[in-house]
């Protein structure tokens, strides 16, 4: 079977389609088979990661948030839903007032390589990373791949400083067989680099989901290659809440899990990326990434977007995290079927994330036995307590001077007993008053 059949794009998820032909599934697996045995030998270390997790603190209290940021990609038409523009997103960017943006580069579409790099030039005031999504005709060419990225990265060179090289390397569907494949693929883009364009940054890994093995392998290694940051496309919403535990581990742990591998390994930096993360939608069929108990309500959507951020910000170790995407009907902060565009309750959730906690300096970070969570940061404006419970309710006292919201910007209503009732539902409660006119009401 010819490549373009089993690697399709699906357009309303933004992602491969799954293959489904078992034949080819098989064929598939028997050609990545020594790679699968590199990984599940790489694997018998892992506790040692464990033993050193045990030794170094849950969270890293005192540091700087400058971490959040978004996806934004071009449009794809389709018939069902209605087309962004380019000043559209613009616009949105600058009503979140996130700086930092992914943006994906398909090598798919390398023929139309000038549109990307106009769409990517025309976010001028960003810092924007570019991640280079792998198809099988260039894994299969490294001449191609070669002749692919140098144009790339020539008409880029002075507008973008890094790019991500790859997207979830660890599943077939993306186009690798194994990662050693990935691996001869980034070391084009390495050799490239140090020959042409030495000022450049090479983010590498892009392992998705949480998968200790994988990850491990991706910077566990014989390959010449280095990274100059780690990528972890790290979703979490098969286990619902960022709280919930996989393998023993919540967030914060997975964090610290991942970034204890990369210090362990001398192929990457000790910057670690979250380049991707969000739940896909109940009734969103056919946008939805995914189905079945991972698909939350809008409501729920924007709960778990904020309290992923909150607690990326008290493990301290995150070098930049991105929202997976602005716009999308399945999973984005703006969902565009239909005639309009419709700002979800994420959109207001984020925008104040941003406006609360970007440049604030974490304070302190408490769990309760009763289940509440309390992030306490200074920002230039005052003090900020993000206070949430995983499931259930419960009550915290408030001082008759201190001003509460809800994480979409609507002010909370205190109890006579000057209690404010929190939920799964973040409540600010600041000791400054917060203009709120733009927010959800």
């Amino acid at each position: 079977m010819k490549s373009e059949k089993i690697y399709s794009w699906d357009a309303h998820s933004d992602q491969p389609h799954v293959t489904r032909n078992k034949k080819v599934k098989r064929g598939l697996y028997r050609q990545g088979w020594l790679g699968s045995l590199k990984t599940l030998l790489t694997s018998l270390v892992l506790p040692v990661i464990g033993i050193k997790m045990l030794f170094q603190p849950r969270t890293l209290i005192g540091q700087k948030i400058n971490m959040i940021g978004l996806c934004v990609n071009i449009d794809t038409p389709l018939q069902e839903k209605k087309s962004v523009s380019t000043i559209d997103l613009q616009e949105m960017t600058v009503d979140l007032g996130v700086n930092d943006l992914l943006i994906r580069l398909p090598l798919s579409d390398i023929e139309n390589l000038d549109t990307h790099v106009a769409f990517i030039k025309s976010f001028k005031d960003c810092d924007v990373l570019v991640n280079i999504l792998q198809d099988r005709r260039h894994v299969e060419d490294p001449l191609l791949l070669h002749k692919s990225l140098n144009a790339i990265f020539k008409a880029l060179n002075t507008t973008v400083t890094h790019f991500q090289i790859g997207n979830a390397v660890n599943r077939r569907k993306w186009a690798f067989v194994s990662l050693d494949e990935y691996f001869q693929f980034f070391s084009v883009a390495q050799k490239l680099r140090d020959q042409s364009y030495p000022s450049l940054q090479l983010i590498g890994g892009s392992i998705i989901d949480f998968e200790p093995p994988n990850f491990a392998r991706s910077v566990w290694h014989r390959y010449p290659i280095h990274y100059d940051g780690a990528a972890a496309l790290l979703y979490v919403d098969r286990r619902g809440a960022p709280e919930n535990k996989q393998l023993g581990c919540d967030l914060i742990s997975k964090i610290n899990w991942y970034h204890q591998t990369i210090t362990s390994s001398n192929k990457c930096s000790n910057k670690l990326w979250v380049t991707e993360t969000n739940w896909p939608l109940i009734g969103t069929e056919p946008f939805a990434p995914a189905v079945g108990d991972c698909m939350v309500g809008e409501q729920k959507q924007a709960a778990y977007l904020v309290r992923y951020f909150l607690l990326m910000f008290v493990s301290g170790r995150i070098e930049r995290c991105y929202w997976h995407q602005l716009v999308a009907p399945g999973y984005g902060l703006i969902d565009n079927r239909g005639e309009a565009l419709r700002k979800r309750p994420a959109y207001y959730s984020y925008k104040l994330l941003l406006q609360l906690f970007d440049g604030a300096t974490v304070l302190n970070f408490s769990e309760d036995k009763s289940g509440i969570y309390r992030l306490k940061v200074k920002n230039n404006c005052g003090l900020v307590e993000a206070c949430w419970v995983n499931g259930g309710e419960q009550g915290i006292a408030v001082n008759s001077n201190q001003y509460a919201f809800e994480h979409t910007g609507k002010p909370c209503i205190k109890e006579e007993s000057s209690l404010l009732r929190i939920s799964d539902d973040v409540v600010y409660v600041l000791d400054y008053p917060l203009l709120c006119d733009s927010y959800a009401t």
